[in-house]
């Protein structure tokens, strides 16, 4: 009988510990659609990619990550600035706070960072170079402000859906490599009447894998 107690009064304690393990409220992961299989030489900028590239990965949290290539012979100086920016974890605990479906999705400080560039797009004067990367679905690009073309700072956009009026108007710097089921999760948490997405979308951080590739000093203005 004390036996039988004993193995009583034990079960009883196991399921109250699990009823208090069950109380966590942490925020769970989002459900987001597996990706499907990407077939790198399939991407519209498939020409751009090298494995000699930057690699950046945007941690996008209770989402998972997003993977992009850097493309420094198209736009070095955007190239080594967000490089710079990551390396000084300006980045960290971020969020995308401009989203807009069908378009693309915001991300960056929102406060003055220290590094205006001039933009690296064929419409810029004060450009000397050639930038024929469009934007395609998944291409990385500098938003700026308004009219201004060399006022290029910390803040960038991924295209959700290939947006080509922007084409030598922003600077395209880079393709995403992974994580298009997450980029299609955000998006639609905007809608066209308002950029501000439903929650927060918090970028935990943002690293780089040099792969090879050596960054200068961004040039600012």
């Amino acid at each position: 009988m004390k036996k039988l107690l004993t193995a009583v009064l034990l079960l009883t304690m196991t399921f109250s510990l699990s009823a208090c393990g069950s109380d966590d409220d942490t925020p769970t992961e989002y459900d987001i659609p597996r990706e499907d299989a990407i077939i790198l030489n399939e991407l519209a900028y498939s020409s751009y990619l090298s494995s000699s590239n930057p690699v950046i990965t945007i941690e996008v949290e209770r989402m998972g990550e997003m993977k992009l290539q850097l493309f420094p012979e198209v736009a070095p100086n955007t190239v080594n600035s967000i490089i710079a920016y990551i390396n000084r974890g300006d980045y960290e605990n971020n969020e995308f706070h401009r989203v807009i479906n069908e378009f693309m999705i915001q991300g960056g400080r929102l406060d003055s960072p220290s590094c205006t560039t001039v933009g690296e797009m064929n419409n810029n004067p004060d450009f000397e170079g050639t930038n024929d990367l469009q934007h395609y679905r998944g291409v990385l690009s500098m938003a700026r402000i308004g009219g201004m073309y060399n006022s290029q700072t910390s803040q960038f956009f991924i295209v959700h859906q290939s947006s080509y009026f922007l084409d030598e108007e922003y600077v395209t710097f880079g393709g995403m490599i992974s994580g298009f089921n997450i980029l299609d999760f955000i998006a639609p948490m905007g809608d066209n009447s308002n950029s501000v997405p439903a929650e927060r979308v918090t970028i935990t951080n943002i690293t780089v894998e040099l792969n090879g590739y050596i960054p200068e000093s961004p040039i600012c203005q």
